[in-house]
């Protein structure tokens, strides 16, 4: 029997084996509260002090600057709407691109509702975003200008530095949603450009239920959880110790592997779109270029994405259809939508997303089932 071929990396990653070893040989030493003044609380500070060092050096930034949370997800929430609140008297104005995550975006409709103004930049069709619509935007008594670095869904690569360069000395603050990026940029080379930057540990091989908000020193927040003095007070509540040192372990080792990864994930992504473009109808939804190297969507045309994915799981390959955030949602992807596709052609895509460990011979076996798959769908809607 053939193994199953995983290509949902973008949606999350396996735990790495030496991630998951490092968060055991730690959690003999994580039982206590690293608020507690015991040995117990002390060992756990300690595991807790030594993950947000070795994740801020990763960022080029400070412990103090470096911000746990649940994962990415509360990690934009705080960013946006902790920024938007503490800067409130400078402004009501906060600018989003029309492809950020659902966490941005759904965050930015609840402001709206709250008094703020939004304004939400259009993609181009490829999924790119112009540094000269999003500078239009920021108009006088903008807070906070979000750009992501990689979009979940196209991979394309957003001009996180030129949109910093123009709007940080008009004091907006820049806020990156920065998961598809470890393994594969300089964090620090981000890190360095923006005020806020979120991360989640699932995304490179870390686990699930922790992520990191970088906050610029100066840049003020107001909290979203209270109840305790943690994180600097930004977010109350005992801190997840393992969940940290497994994210540090994790963002170490795809620091220091990024550059083989990237050139590994890219020649696999190459060979797997020539094989999916080999199949008549079939073409990429995002940039040819300037684009994340692991993320390949695909519209098939006559085929529903969900019934193409439901045909690959059956066959042994996981895949998504655009955002994994998205399933059980009734509406197409609003970035896909926002891009200029149609509700039929937004229905129309489905997500590839490699890893390192993506083989040759994963790539062949996909092929001939998406090839066959399509096929099927075809026969069956004539």
């Amino acid at each position: 029997m053939n193994r199953r071929v995983y290509l949902d990396h973008a949606a999350s990653t396996p735990l790495d084996p030496e991630v998951a070893d490092a968060m055991s040989r730690a959690a003999p030493d994580a039982a206590g509260n690293p608020s507690s003044l015991h040995l117990e609380g002390r060992r756990a500070r300690a595991l807790l002090d030594d993950a947000r060092a070795r994740t801020a050096l990763v960022l080029g930034a400070r412990p103090r600057e470096v911000v746990f949370t649940s994962g990415g997800t509360e990690a934009l929430a705080l960013g946006l709407r902790g920024a938007a609140g503490a800067r409130r008297a400078a402004g009501d104005r906060l600018v989003v691109t029309g492809v950020e995550h659902p966490a941005v975006l759904e965050t930015a409709d609840a402001l709206g509702a709250e008094g703020f103004h939004v304004e939400r930049v259009a993609p181009r069709p490829d999924g790119t975003v112009s540094v000269e619509d999003l500078d239009r935007a920021a108009g006088p008594g903008t807070l906070v200008a979000a750009v992501m670095g990689a979009n979940h869904e196209t991979g394309a690569l957003l001009p996180v530095a030129e949109v910093a360069a123009r709007l940080r000395p008009r004091g907006v603050l820049i806020l990156c949603d920065a998961a598809l990026l470890p393994g594969f940029a300089d964090l620090r080379a981000f890190a360095a450009t923006v005020d806020l930057l979120a991360l989640s540990g699932h995304k490179f091989g870390g686990p699930k239920g922790i992520g990191v908000l970088f906050v610029r020193r100066g840049v003020r927040l107001a909290p979203q959880q209270r109840g305790g003095p943690q994180e600097d007070q930004l977010r109350g509540g005992t801190e997840h110790v393992l969940g940290a040192v497994g994210l540090a372990s994790a963002l170490e080792k795809a620091d220091r592997e990024r550059e083989a990864r990237a050139r590994s994930v890219a020649a696999s992504a190459a060979h797997l779109l020539a094989v999916l473009e080999a199949v008549p109808g079939v073409a990429l939804v995002g940039p040819r270029a300037g684009r994340h190297p692991g993320i390949l969507t695909v519209e098939a045309d006559g085929c529903e994405g969900e019934a193409l994915l439901i045909h690959l799981d059956l066959a042994g390959v996981a895949v998504s259809t655009g955002s994994a955030c998205a399933i059980g949602a009734a509406q197409p992807s609003p970035g896909l939508l926002a891009m200029g596709l149609s509700r039929r052609r937004a229905a129309s895509t489905i997500r590839f997303s490699l890893a390192s460990t993506t083989t040759e011979d994963e790539i062949e076996r996909v092929g001939t089932i998406f090839s066959t798959a399509v096929g099927r769908l075809r026969a069956l809607a004539r």
